[in-house]
């Protein structure tokens, strides 16, 4: 109960105006407790949906947050329902895509209501908007989504966004790569593989793959990282080209198609690697869309272990050198090595000179000798012979010289060797074979044969290409004869080479070219007129039928005539083209040819099918010219394995003729009286007449032939001739008997192989000889080396002790590492070997060091014995 006051009571006319505010605001904040929410909003109301389809179809949850006021107990419907409004979507680029917005109340889940009916909403029974459009795009849309109900009016934003689907691409881990470096000094290439499957069942291009880093730790930097120098990277897809050949990644591809959960291997190629040592990098692959990957992959390269054990050995053989030169070697001998490195030079110039330059070869080598010789003489020869011996090097190379330049000039026909080059080298051969020519005359001939006029070799050179193709063209003039086709190159081509060479005699070099490059179009022309002759005859060759050979002769008369076109760009194009149409050409008589050597086969007999084989043999080396390029040469062999083919159908005739013809032979040895000499003339000339006749076409013609010399051979000798033939004749069957008697080798009797004698043992030494050697015995029976057989057990000992360095080596200097290699490697490699380095407590004190200490204990021993 409120209790008023006078004033209200003096103004009580504005008692009713407080009480219906009070009542309008206990209604307004009723109603305002009445809120609506869209399942999945955020804390700024909005509602953030994802799809990858250009369908979009989704289904949004409206709760109800407070009911109404109603009855205890007693669940009641928003009253007056809810009104839904689904604004259009609006994309990035400022199009708008309508949405579709069906209302399902609870418990209607087929059955819908459109936006503009008010279904009912309770606490336990949400309401369900099922919203759906097409999204031409990716991208992002925005709209809103308003509810009206009686308690107000309420926004939420709804922001779709369709992505692309993208394949997810994991790399499998794999192990290390593995490069050498070879036997070359330069730079090194590695091929990586790194194997990567798509893990999200979609199919999609994903990105190029790059190098992200690539770094380098030398075996000479510990275990610090560089960069290194490379000459580039590339990456291929094995198997991913045609074929299954691999797929090259190069600059213009820019993405890579993945099959969904497919698997495949990415290729790095990394050439130019700058040494030995571990080089580690990352391969990136970008998704578009997605998430890229990374993938780290790690490259051992080393130097071969060989290159080690090289330098190891060199090391010893070093540390034997340096103890040779400090006992053995003197300035006499230093002149010796000079003479006999001299000689060694001469020697391998001589190999592989002709018969004229190596005669002169010999004379240097000759005076070589004979300075080795008085070097080796009376310490007098050493001094007179410096000069002598200053003045070969300049001669050597001379000789040198001159062999490059005769054998340059012998190359060019003899009409075509040029003078002043002839000249130059008359002049040092007559040097050479002098011996007596000042050193300064010797470098002026060497200087002006280095120097000879470029010019004139290339216009030597022309003229020799200019000789060829004047060769072949007269050849193919003579063949042709006085048809079209010769008659173009005895009146076309031929005037015009002489016009090249004419140019080529006045020295216009640049002219002399371009129309030598016109006569090797006329040439070509001529070429493609023959084939076109050849495959326009209209008698099919055997094997064909006309049909088909009507298809061939069509075929390669239109690749001709491409051929003819491309020659206006390119004659060296136009050629290939030619080539191309004549090897198919060849290529389809050889697939008959064949066809026929099988049918022949069917009906051959065994000596038949030898030869058969051996036809068939070169139809393979033909089909192996044709897939090298070599038409010319496939023809050559299609012509051999067709006249095998003829050999082979007319061999049994053949072979009769053949041993009729010896019947012949022999009886003609044997025969005295002049009417069995003309009987025989007569049985000759029809084995001539059938040997002419040994073709497939007169086969028959030819075994008529045979036949008849056979009968005219049985009834030799004639009954005239028989008496003094039989009186003078001696058996011709007893004299082979015993020519072969004679002539039959004696086959000597089985016995043990026999070899070389071994020398005796010697007897066992007394005690007291085996005291005095220090327990190893001494080896009385053993010959001393003669002195100049001493190297041989010097360079025995030399090969023992570089053995021992080199396995030592290799293990304790762990060369077999798969990182082994750069210069501190070599030189710790090759200072192992000389003694100067220590791994650990082993050392290896050279070979100097282990003979020093060998050699001391041989003295003490003899000291000890001799005391």
């Amino acid at each position: 109960m409120f209790v008023l006051d006078a004033r209200c009571r003096r103004r009580g006319q504005g008692l009713p105006r407080l009480v219906l505010l009070v009542v309008l605001t206990a209604s307004s904040v009723a109603l305002a407790q009445t809120r609506l929410r869209v399942a999945g909003a955020t804390a700024s109301n909005e509602v953030k949906l994802r799809t990858t389809s250009e369908d979009f179809r989704t289904v949004l949850r409206v709760d109800l947050l407070s009911p109404p006021p109603g009855d205890a107990g007693v669940e009641e419907a928003l009253p007056g329902g809810v009104t839904v409004l689904v604004d259009p979507l609006q994309a990035s680029d400022g199009s708008q895509v309508t949405l579709t917005a069906v209302v399902r109340e609870a418990g209607t889940e087929d059955a819908g209501t459109t936006v503009s009916s008010s279904p009912s909403i309770s606490a336990r029974a949400p309401l369900h908007l099922e919203v759906s459009g097409k999204l031409p795009t990716a991208g992002d849309y925005t709209g809103q989504l308003v509810l009206v109900h009686a308690g107000g009016r309420e926004t939420t934003a709804l922001i779709v966004t369709r992505t692309q689907a993208v394949p997810v691409v994991q790399f499998v881990a794999t192990s290390p790569a593995v490069a050498s470096s070879g036997w070359g000094l330069g730079t090194v290439d590695a091929t990586v593989r790194l194997p990567f499957k798509e893990t999200a069942g979609v199919t999609g291009k994903v990105a190029a793959p790059r190098l992200l880093q690539l770094q380098h730790k030398a075996p000479d930097l510990g275990a610090t990282l560089v960069q290194p120098r490379f000459d580039g990277a590339s990456f291929s897809l094995e198997g991913g080209g045609k074929d299954g050949k691999d797929l090259e990644l190069s600059a213009t591809v820019d993405s890579v198609l993945v099959p969904a959960n497919g698997s495949g291997t990415l290729l790095l190629h990394l050439r130019g690697l700058d040494g030995p040592g571990e080089y580690t990098g990352t391969v990136r692959m970008a998704v578009p869309q997605g998430v890229a990957v990374e993938q780290p992959f790690t490259v051992w390269v080393r130097t071969p272990w060989l290159w080690g054990a090289l330098l190891i050995a060199a090391g010893a053989v070093s540390s034997y050198g340096v103890r040779l030169y400090t006992q053995n070697i003197r300035p006499r001998a230093q002149q010796l090595q000079r003479a006999q490195a001299l000689r060694r030079r001469a020697a391998v110039l001589l190999n592989g000179q002709d018969e004229e330059t190596r005669r002169v070869g010999l004379e240097v080598r000759a005076r070589i000798d004979s300075l080795v010789s008085r070097i080796r003489g009376p310490l007098r020869g050493g001094r007179v012979a410096e000069a002598e011996l200053a003045r070969v090097e300049p001669e050597l190379r001379l000789y040198e010289a001159w062999c490059t330049g005769t054998r340059e000039l012998q190359a060019l026909p003899r009409e075509l060797r040029p003078a002043q080059a002839s000249t130059l080298l008359d002049e040092a051969e007559t040097s050479l074979r002098i011996g007596k020519v000042p050193t300064e005359r010797l470098e002026e001939q060497l200087k002006a044969l280095r120097g000879q006029n470029v010019e004139e070799l290339a216009r030597a050179g022309l003229k020799a290409k200019l000789a060829e193709l004047e060769t072949q063209a007269r050849a193919l003039a003579q063949k042709l004869g006085d048809d079209s086709l010769g008659f173009r190159l005895m009146y076309e081509l031929l005037p015009l080479l002489q016009d090249v060479r004419a140019r080529l005699d006045q020295g216009d070099l640049a002219t002399a070219r371009q129309q030598f490059e016109m006569a090797r179009r006329s040439y070509f022309d001529v070429l493609c007129a023959e084939l076109s002759l050849a495959v326009a005859s209209p008698r099919n060759p055997r094997g064909f039928s006309l049909e088909e050979w009507r298809e061939l002769t069509t075929d390669v008369k239109e690749r001709l005539k491409q051929a003819r076109a491309r020659a206006d760009v390119s004659v060296d194009d136009g050629f290939r083209l030619y080539q191309g149409a004549y090897a198919h050409y060849v290529r389809r008589l050889l697939l008959e040819l064949r066809g026929a050597l099988e049918e022949a086969r069917s009906a051959a007999s065994d000596a038949q099918k030898a030869e058969l084989d051996n036809a068939e043999a070169k139809l393979r080396e033909a089909m192996l010219a044709l897939a090298a390029e070599s038409p010319h040469e496939a023809a050559a062999k299609y012509r051999e394995a067709r006249d095998i083919l003829h050999h082979a159908q007319t061999g049994q005739v053949r072979k009769r003729i053949d041993g009729l013809r010896e019947e012949v032979a022999r009886k003609r040895s044997e025969a005295t009286a002049d009417s069995e000499l003309h009987e025989l003339g007569h049985i000759d000339s029809l084995l001539n007449e059938a040997q002419l006749a040994l073709t497939p076409e007169t086969l028959q013609d030819a075994d008529y032939k045979a036949d008849k010399a056979r009968l005219a051979l049985q009834s030799y000798p004639s009954p005239q001739s028989a008496s003094m033939s039989g009186r003078m004749g001696i058996p011709a069957g007893r004299e082979s008997l015993l020519a072969n008697a004679a002539s039959a080798p004696e086959v000597p009797s089985a016995s043990a192989p026999t070899g070389g004698s071994l020398p005796s043992l010697p007897e066992a030494p007394g005690d007291d000889d085996a005291d005095s050697a220090g327990g190893l015995g001494a080896l009385e029976g053993m010959p001393l080396p003669s002195p100049r057989h001493l190297w041989v057990v010097e360079l025995a000992l030399l090969a023992l002790l570089t053995g021992v360095a080199v396995v030592l080596g290799l293990q304790l200097l762990n060369v077999f590492s798969p990182t082994w290699g750069g210069f501190g490697a070599g030189m710790t490699a090759f200072l192992w070997g000389f003694g100067l380095h220590q791994v650990g407590n082993a050392s290896f004190e050279g070979l100097t060091g282990l003979l020093t200490r060998v050699e001391r204990r041989g003295g003490a021993s003899d000291g000890g014995g001799g005391s």
